[in-house]
Order: C-alpha cells, then structure tokens, then sequence
C-alpha cells in the first residue's frame, strides 16, 4: 500500500504591474496582442522548471509528509519553424533532485560529483540526453520523438525502468509538457480578455488528470504580455485497469498564478503557478487525507 502510494505521489511531482500609466484607459482598451508560439529556427533558449511540494497526509493516524523539490534545465534549439509549428531538439542540461519522506532523505544535483547513492541518482544520466518535440503556434505539442532512447540510457532496476517508462513515454510526456506549454489562444486579444484550455487525461497509465484553465490577458507592456491562469482540478482513478490497484483517488483543488511571455516570440518569460490539491485516496478498506500543496515556477531566456 506504502509502495504504491509513493509511486503515486512522485506522479503528482508526473506547472504585472501596467506601466503605461500616462495611456488612458481607452487607449488601453484599444491594444491587442497576437499571442502564439513563434519561436524562430537556429535560435536557442534555456528552459528551467522548478517544482517545491509538500504532501500532507495522515496513514493509520500517524502523519506521514513529503516534500519534495525539483530544478531541471533544458536547452531549447529550434531545428525548425514555419507558420505550421516548430521542431525543438530538447537536452536536459542539468538536474536536482530532494525528498524528504518518512522513509528517509533522498538527495540528486547533477552539478554535483559527490552525490550520494540513492535511487535518484541513475536519473542523472538523462543529462545531456536529447529528444525532439514538435509544437503546434497554440503550444499544442503534437508530437515527441526520442525520450524512449533517453530512459533507455538510464538502465537500473526492471521496477525502476518500468517506472520511468509508464512517466516518461513519448505519449505520456506529451502530456505533461501540454499543461506547461500548450497556453496560447493564436488570434488578437485585448487587455481583461480570456479564453480557455481544458485537458483531460491519463498519467502514466494510472489516473486520469482533469485540468481546465481559463487565462486572462491582464496587461500589455511593449513586447510583454502579462497573463493571468486560473484552473480547476481533478484527480480520479482510470476506467481500465491501474497499477494501483483498488485504489480509489478522490482529489480536487485549484491553481492560480501569472505568465509573462514575450509576444513577438511565445517564449514564456516566467510563470508562477500555485496548486492547492485536497481530498483522499481510499485502498484495502484504509482511507487517507491529503493535502497537497505545490509551487511551479517555470523561466525561459534566449541564448
């Protein structure tokens, strides 16, 4: 039970102010954006997410918590790009990883030569390690090609490997980087206008994930355009059958935050994303309150 609800919450770890005070506010009214991706070829950017959790949670009466925290860096190089999308060759550039958990400390930084041996530590060899992604203008990512060869790098353990694949196929994290890049409307938009992006999916062939986002363009600031998220979220068990088990997920929560993205381009200056998740996973007739609490923070810049 313990195994499996680990496995599950490492899941769940598989997210400004007007300066144009001297316009009125009827000239405000009047701008519009083109917000799309537009990413131009030969160009390159670093790409860093950042993920800080804590997982509260009460099992037979004795509290339990994790937090957990991750920085991975990509670099970004545009193979190619034209008014269908773009080709991206993705290379993780380096990574850190650390858990505390009532089992222990486990600790990862790519950067470092004296980690400590953990099983954390053979998903350093996916440093520098390559993979393709191919983006719709909306940030739809439609395609991903070579992480099978990336986690094939890593070897380990059979569990660890099946893992690893369940998280990190080329379905499963186009999933993933949907929900982080997939954020444009590509038409004209105006300051306090909104538009939606829902997801609903499954998560490493374990739960389905139901996301629905409503951004708001807050703000435009020369090349700046500030973007409000407010989202919804669902947790629940798959209709096929799941790794885990029995296992019945009943969670909900909300997120909100801020994305800055420079408009000529659809690079993702910064975002700030904080999500609330809430509820209960019920197995074996053991019912078990969580609380989860995550701050997302993604950069970009070119090279």
């Amino acid at each position: 039970m313990i195994k499996k609800i680990s496995i599950f919450l490492l899941l769940l770890s598989a997210l400004t102010i007007v300066k144009a005070h001297n316009k009125t506010a009827e000239e405000q009214g009047k701008q519009s954006v083109l917000l799309k991706m537009n990413l131009k070829k030969g160009a390159s950017y670093l790409f860093s997410t950042s993920i800080d959790q804590l997982v509260n949670q009460e099992v037979m009466g004795n509290q339990m918590d994790i937090k957990q925290q991750t920085q991975v860096d990509y670099i970004y190089e545009v193979v190619e790009s034209n008014t269908q999308g773009m080709k991206i060759k993705s290379t993780y550039q380096t990574m850190a990883i650390n858990m505390e958990t009532p089992q222990g400390s486990f600790h990862f930084d790519s950067k470092r030569t004296d980690n400590p041996e953990s099983p954390l530590k053979a998903v350093g060899k996916m440093v520098g390690k390559s993979f393709f992604m191919y983006l719709s203008p909306e940030g739809e990512v439609t395609k991903v090609e070579g992480m099978q060869d990336v986690l094939n790098s890593i070897g380990g353990e059979a569990s660890t490997q099946q893992l690893l694949k369940q998280q990190f196929s080329d379905s499963a994290f186009m999933n993933m980087m949907n929900v982080s890049l997939n954020i444009y409307p590509n038409k004209e938009i105006q300051p306090n206008e909104s538009w939606q992006k829902d997801f609903k999916m499954p998560m490493a062939g374990m739960m389905e994930m139901d996301l629905q986002n409503q951004y708001t363009l807050t703000a435009i600031n020369g090349k700046q355009a500030d973007i409000s998220v407010h989202s919804t979220i669902k947790l629940s068990p798959l209709d096929s059958e799941s790794p885990l088990g029995n296992m019945q997920i009943n969670l909900t929560g909300t997120q909100d935050g801020k994305v800055q993205v420079d408009s000529s381009t659809g690079l993702i200056n910064s975002s700030t994303i904080n999500q609330q998740i809430s509820g209960d996973i019920s197995a074996q007739g053991m019912k078990i309150p969580m609380k989860i609490t995550s701050k997302i923070t993604l950069t970009g810049k070119a090279l």
